[in-house]
């Protein structure tokens, strides 16, 4: 699974050229209710607020957790533009909240959609095949934690980067549900919560030792723009979820400060090196 991620990039600009879209309008307008929700959903996530200089939302992270905002591009809604590869950023929540969902809570079960079952789920079956359910959830790290040997101790969080630390894109299913709580994090001003969740596939070799999922991370600029197509068929689409080459990926353990949850969770760039012994 992929419970945790990083966004840690701060550059609107980077981001922007990386996954050729335009950030600044997307994320001035936010998401989430607007400037009342980016405030609260700070206080929240236990000083998302980055420590000097306050970050773009989305943006900034060390520990993005289920519930929270993430930063997701799609395809154009215009399908003559989508095909062109014109596309829109915005911020959703994490952990997809169907239509037929009557609350927040399912979202908590939805963070991940295994790429075996995207057909069969009746949450995800009727989207994976529509091109505007399909995202890129952008980020440049994730998490998993390796069960220590003595089972009173604690989980060992190891961080996954890819290219050396470069961005990327997880492979991604989001909808909208019309939404009533604009402080409700995933929110927008047109009347809709958007929410997503990422596509996890079986571990290559760097990641196995440590879990047996991982996230699906698109391996190019060409596989996110095909993921994003019109035209991409339901077998192709979960055909390209699949582990990524092993040989560009590296890990390292990370800081158990990340093993704390809910309230107060720890947020900085100490959490991406555990303290040294």
């Amino acid at each position: 699974m992929c419970g945790r991620f990083t966004v840690t990039a701060k550059d609107t600009k980077t981001i922007a050229d990386r996954f050729q879209v335009e950030l600044e309008k997307a994320l001035q307008k936010g998401g989430g209710g607007g400037a009342k929700e980016q405030a609260k959903a700070a206080k929240d996530d236990g000083g998302a607020k980055a420590k000097g200089k306050k970050s773009p939302p989305g943006m900034g992270r060390f520990n993005v957790a289920p519930t929270q905002e993430i930063l997701v591009v799609r395809a154009s809604p215009e399908p003559e533009e989508a095909e062109a590869g014109e596309r829109e950023a915005r911020l959703m929540r994490w952990g997809l909240v169907p239509r037929w969902a009557k609350d927040l809570k399912v979202g908590y079960k939805m963070i991940n959609a295994k790429a075996e079952n995207l057909t069969s789920s009746r949450a995800y079956g009727p989207l994976v095949g529509k091109y505007r359910h399909r995202c890129l959830i952008v980020a440049d790290g994730f998490y998993e934690w390796m069960r220590a040997e003595d089972p009173k101790q604690p989980r060992q969080p190891w961080r996954f980067t890819v290219d050396g630390g470069e961005p990327f894109a997880f492979a991604g299913i989001c909808t909208r549900k019309e939404w009533d709580d604009p402080e409700d994090r995933g929110y927008d001003d047109d009347g809709f919560l958007y929410s997503a969740t990422i596509v996890t596939t079986t571990p290559n070799e760097v990641v196995a030792p440590v879990h047996n999922r991982m996230p699906a991370i698109l391996p190019s600029a060409e596989a996110e723009a095909a993921w994003l197509r019109p035209d991409l068929s339901v077998e192709d689409a979960v055909a390209m979820c699949g582990p990524l080459d092993a040989r560009r990926m590296s890990s390292a353990p990370a800081n158990p400060k990340l093993n704390k949850v809910g309230k107060g969770m720890e947020e900085g760039p100490e959490l991406l090196v555990a303290p040294a012994s």
